[in-house]
């Protein structure tokens, strides 16, 4: 699998890419640092609040694998499956809150790993 950085050429904040996604998981958090990777067709953001570093996973059209999962954590974080907190009911939770999508959202994970300072 390959991780690709995906460029961000404007000064844009999260919201303008995943509007109801960052509104729902980073609402009334301050935001460090965020980029953005391509993982073959699964989307992460990898996003740093000052006290924890959080992926959040979004695919449109399949499941995401356990696979992707901890290619993800590996290669981004540098720590361990048994270091970090995955969430894989995202997608449901924020359904289940009412929210809807503007485009199709087939799978949402949420990995938080805490900064030791």
């Amino acid at each position: 699998m390959k991780l690709i950085e995906t460029p961000v050429n404007q000064n844009l904040n999260l919201e303008t890419f995943y509007p109801v996604i960052s509104k729902y998981i980073f609402d009334n958090v301050a935001i460090k640092y965020y980029k953005l990777y391509s993982l073959d067709r699964t989307q992460v953001m990898y996003v740093d609040t000052f006290d924890k570093i959080t992926l959040v996973l979004i695919n449109n059209k399949k499941k995401i694998s356990k696979n992707e999962v901890d290619t993800a954590i590996h290669r981004l974080l540098k720590v361990d499956r048994k270091d970090v907190t995955v969430d894989v009911n995202v997608r449901k939770k924020m359904e289940a809150a009412g929210i809807s999508f503007l485009r199709p959202r087939k799978d949402i994970i949420r990995v938080d790993y805490v900064v030791n300072q």
